[in-house]
């Protein structure tokens, strides 16, 4: 399906041969939120999807995207850090950053959508005293006073206005899971750049791969909040406009790309033949797995309820395309998270109810399909040690 002409790819501006992927009217334009009564959940803010993907540059983003309707205030909520599996990812990705300094300097960081400063204080510990200065950018931040010594939040975007505090020092500049939620790339990559002034400093970016999206039809990773999903393609083609090197790796069982960049004396901005015949299989199969799920999930509720385990950004999406458990429970009747500050709340629109495993447990949850492949080995270890023997499936299975 080709896009409509007057939405240009924001990358490369290119009119031609883009397909649109997906077209969802009425999600929320939050997903991680914590809703406390249904009431509120049910009439949360709403918008329209219609990812597009480009025909050059294959990047990927929401034609449709409204940024007045996002505001990343306190009741945002994005902790995943309840997950071993992911807690090992996010030591591995300070370890990365880390050694890429040699070990004679020191480490002056600063991040760029640090969120509560998780990852920024991780970075900080198993640095083990090499990290001298540590700065973090982010609106959303709740402004623990319990900072380590020499860190220091601004509570803001960062944009032009906010590189004068980049510290000249500074040799390590990183920004995770947050460029795929702002729809002008060019002024928040130009902002990641303008600071990469020698090539002592290393700029990391991490975010979600839209190649692993479309080639395992992850329908469920593609909701409002981002409204700007790269390939490897798409992320060293924007970084090469404003001057820097890019290498990627995928990280996350493929899931996201990591990218290292550089400043570089070239402007390489050649055009990369881009295949289109992933994302037109992916048009097929989306719609047919979710013609399956909901079959799938009909037929299980009728003989023991059926639970997701997620109540993130995945968890959101699924529940709104499949049937919420009604007064015969068929659908869907929970969302389980080990995330407390989520669990007695409710999923934005569906109104789906938030659990924690021990109530899921209690209820009489038969079937769990799992929202992220990659819990799937430790939410086994973890209900086998409750003595709670469901059956688990994975979206991706």
């Amino acid at each position: 399906m080709a896009a409509n002409a007057s939405t240009p790819c924001p990358i490369c501006a290119n009119i031609h041969a883009n397909l649109v992927l997906a077209t969802r009217q009425s999600i929320p334009t939050l997903q991680n939120v914590t809703l406390n009564n249904l009431e509120e959940a049910v009439n949360f803010s709403t918008g329209t999807l219609n990812m597009v993907r480009c025909g050059n540059c294959s990047f990927v983003w929401n034609a449709a995207f409204d940024q007045s309707k996002i505001s990343y205030d306190d009741g945002y909520n994005n902790d995943v850090t309840y997950s071993g599996y992911y807690v090992e990812h996010l030591e591995n990705m300070a370890d990365r950053i880390i050694n890429s300094v040699p070990e004679s300097d020191p480490i002056h960081y600063v991040e760029v959508g640090c969120g509560e400063a998780d990852f920024l204080r991780l970075v900080v510990e198993r640095a083990k005293g090499r990290c001298v200065s540590a700065i973090g950018f982010d609106p959303s931040f709740t402004g623990d006073k319990n900072l380590p010594e020499g860190v220091v939040i601004h509570k803001t975007f960062f944009g032009q206005d906010q590189i004068k505090l980049v510290p000249e020092a500074t040799n390590i500049i990183c920004s995770r899971h947050t460029i795929e939620h702002v729809p002008d790339v060019h002024s928040f990559v130009s902002a990641l750049a303008i600071p990469m002034t020698t090539k002592e400093r290393t700029l990391f970016i991490e975010t979600p791969d839209a190649n692993w999206i479309l080639e395992n039809t992850a329908f469920q990773d593609f909701f409002y909040e981002h409204c700007s999903i790269y390939t490897p393609a798409s992320m060293v083609r924007v970084l090469a406009e404003y001057g820097l090197d890019a290498k990627t790796t995928p990280v996350y069982d493929g899931q996201y790309m990591w990218t290292e960049a550089k400043l570089s004396q070239s402007k390489d901005l050649s055009d990369t033949v881009i295949e289109q015949d992933t994302a037109l299989a992916y048009i097929e199969k989306s719609t047919a797995m979710l013609d399956e799920w909901n079959t799938f999930i009909q037929q299980r509720s009728q003989q023991r309820p059926v639970a997701i385990w997620g109540a993130a950004s995945k968890g959101v999406t699924f529940a709104l395309l499949q049937p919420k458990a009604d007064n015969n429970n068929a659908g869907i009747a929970c969302a389980i998270d080990l995330n407390k500050a989520k669990q007695n709340c409710f999923l934005p629109i569906s109104g789906i109810p938030v659990v924690s495993p021990k109530t899921a447990h209690e209820m009489g949850v038969g079937t769990v399909i799992i929202m992220n492949p990659n819990y799937k080995a430790e939410i086994e270890t973890m209900a086998a040690s409750m003595g709670w023997s469901p059956d688990f499936v994975t979206l991706n299975d």
